[in-house]
C-alpha cells in the first residue's frame, strides 16, 4: 500500500482552522470535525499508536513519579534531585534523552521493582489521573469503536506508563524496560525512545500481522518524527511552535487539546 496516499486523503478529510500562537499562524485541526471523519474510518487490521507525556496526559509522567519518591521520602533527597535536575535540563533542550535516562535509571539502581510499581500506582492515583486529556480519552474510545486496536508507545518506564495504559483501559505498552535481576533494579535499561519506537511499533504490527502504513500515530514531539513518518496517518498533538510549522507543511492533522481541569492532586 502506498503511504502517502491514507496521509492525504485522511488529512483532507478534516476540517482545518488558524490560531495565531505568539503573532505565528499555526494550523490547527477542528478537533470535532476530525472525530467525525476517525467515526467513519474504520479498517480492520488498523492499529492506534499513542506517545504518552503531553499527549495523552498533561505533562511528563517522570515529574509526578519523582515527586512522588520525594513525598514519601524512599529515597535520599540527592537522588530525587538529581532525577529532577536531569529532566529540567532536557525540557529546556540543554541535554539529551539519553542523559536524562542514565540519570534516572542509575538514580533507581537498587530499588525493588515491586517498590516502583506501588510508587507508580500511587503517583498515577494522586496526580497523573488527573493530568488524563478529555480529547486522549475521547480518541481512544473513537478508535476503539471502529474496531482500531489501541497501543501506548512512549519512552518512559512501565512503572510510570502501566497504570496510565490501566486507567485507559489499554492493554498494549511499548516503553522502555529496566533491568531487573532478583527483583532490583540494575540500572541498566533498554530505551524506547526515538527509532526505538519504530522498532517496537514495527514488531508488535508484526505480530497483528499489518503494517505501518496502515497505522496512526498520535505524539507531540519532534523526536518521534521517525515513527510519524513511517506511520500511514501521522497526528501531532499539542506541538511546540517548530513541531506545529513542520505538521502544516506536511499536511498533517494538528490536534490541541484543552488543558485538564485537575492539573493538581487527584483524588485518590
Amino acid at each position: 500500500m502506498d503511504v502517502q496516499t491514507p496521509r492525504a486523503t485522511f488529512a483532507d478529510a478534516v476540517s482545518l482552522r488558524l490560531l495565531f500562537r505568539r503573532g505565528t499562524e499555526v494550523v490547527h485541526t477542528d478537533f470535532e470535525h476530525y472525530m467525525l471523519a476517525l467515526k467513519r474510518a474504520s479498517e480492520p487490521g488498523t492499529i492506534a499508536y499513542f506517545d504518552l507525556d503531553r499527549t495523552l496526559i498533561a505533562g511528563y509522567s517522570v515529574m509526578a513519579f519523582a515527586w512522588e519518591r520525594m513525598r514519601t521520602g524512599t529515597v535520599p533527597l540527592r537522588r530525587v534531585l538529581s532525577s529532577a535536575g536531569a529532566l529540567l535540563g532536557y525540557g529546556l533542550g540543554r541535554a539529551d534523552y539519553h542523559h536524562l535516562l542514565t540519570t534516572t535509571v542509575r538514580d533507581l539502581a537498587g530499588e525493588t521493582e515491586q517498590a516502583l510499581a506501588t510508587l507508580g500506582q500511587r503517583a498515577f492515583e494522586q496526580r497523573v489521573q488527573g493530568w488524563i486529556y478529555a480529547e486522549a480519552r475521547a480518541l481512544i474510545d473513537a478508535h476503539r469503536l471502529v474496531g482500531h486496536h489501541i497501543v501506548i508507545v512512549t519512552s518512559a518506564t512501565r512503572y510510570q506508563a502501566a497504570p496510565i495504559a490501566r486507567g485507559l483501559g489499554v492493554e498494549d505498552l511499548c516503553c522502555t524496560e529496566l533491568e531487573i535481576v532478583e527483583g532490583q533494579i540494575t540500572g541498566k535499561a533498554l530505551p524506547c525512545f526515538g527509532v526505538g519506537k519504530l522498532s517496537a511499533a514495527e514488531h508488535l504490527a508484526q505480530q497483528r500481522r499489518t503494517d505501518l502504513s496502515r497505522a496512526y500515530f498520535y505524539s507531540d514531539s519532534s523526536d518521534d518524527l521517525p515513527l510519524l513518518e513511517a506511520v500511514g496517518r501521522p497526528v501531532v498533538v499539542n506541538p511546540k511552535l517548530a513541531m506545529a510549522r513542520l505538521a502544516r507543511s506536511r499536511g498533517w492533522p494538528c490536534l490541541v487539546f484543552a488543558p485538564p481541569s485537575d492539573l493538581g492532586t487527584a483524588a485518590a
